[in-house]
């Protein structure tokens, strides 16, 4: 099962209460965005850590003053976008029922099989390129994708695979039950932008 949403971020707190296998909130990309990723883009970067609730704001301007050149620091819609990793990180931490939780932001994705990740939750932002593709259970094969056998065997039904657009917020589970997904052939080919957001444990062993 999987829910698009409208709404604010609010709307997808309770989704470790809920059976979904998916939840997607969707939202409008501002407007000034593509101009300001494009600079952002011309230099590929990534940045990873831990994100407090309490300090998230603080967290990821610190992780980004890292890695991001000073001119594009000082882009208006570099706050934007800051900000709002910073309240889907909070939101995440909601979910999670934590104060604390693991940040990736970067534009490298190279998850090109249909996999199902070996986490109980994990959020997922593209801010700019093609989103992730993902399948409903019933046009994939599972069995297919188990014993390791390649895309073209796993997709049952081309036509019902779906993607995330740019800006949505998506929540799935993790798991042998989780939802199949994978990196779609353009977002490696063409830039992107990608945050993912996993609980505090993700990466620890």
């Amino acid at each position: 099962m999987f829910a698009i949403l409208n709404g604010d971020l609010n709307s997808l707190s309770n989704f470790s209460d809920r059976q979904n296998k998916l939840e997607i909130l969707l939202r409008h990309k501002p407007a000034e965005a593509s101009l300001f990723f494009k600079k952002l883009l011309r230099t590929p970067f990534h940045s990873e850590g831990e994100i407090t609730r309490h300090n998230a704001l603080a967290d990821i301007t610190d992780a980004m003053n890292k890695v991001i050149p000073h001119e594009i620091r000082h882009e208006t819609f570099f706050g934007v976008w800051v900000h709002d990793m910073a309240e889907v990180a909070k939101l995440f931490c909601t979910i999670e029922n934590s104060d604390r939780i693991r940040f990736w932001v970067g534009t490298n994705r190279g998850c090109s099989r249909y996999h199902i990740d070996h986490v109980p939750r994990r959020l997922l932002v593209t801010y700019e390129g093609k989103g992730t593709e993902w399948l409903p259970d019933d046009a994939a094969d599972r069995i297919a994708h188990a014993r390791g056998e390649p895309n073209e065997a796993i997709l049952k039904n081309p036509s019902a695979r779906k993607f995330i657009n740019e800006w949505d917020v998506a929540v799935f589970r993790g798991g042998s039950a989780g939802l199949l997904h994978r990196t779609p052939d353009e977002a490696l080919t063409s830039p992107t932008l990608f945050m993912r957001l996993d609980n505090k444990e993700f990466g620890c062993n």
